[in-house]
């Protein structure tokens, strides 16, 4: 085996690792974001839109 055989199956093994973790913390988390549950956005830019009519 070469050098360059053996860094990509390191870099192809740390992206597989890296994808499995990032889906169990989506399956676990679900698709709400806490972040986002009382986000004031869409009321400002309402509020905007209303003000420039």
């Amino acid at each position: 085996m070469n050098i360059q055989t053996i860094i990509a199956i390191a870099i192809l093994g740390g992206a597989l690792i890296y994808a499995f973790i990032r889906f169990k913390k989506n399956w676990k988390q679900g698709d709400t974001d806490p972040k986002c549950e009382n986000c004031e956005i869409p009321d400002m830019i309402k509020k905007q839109k209303e003000l420039e009519n």
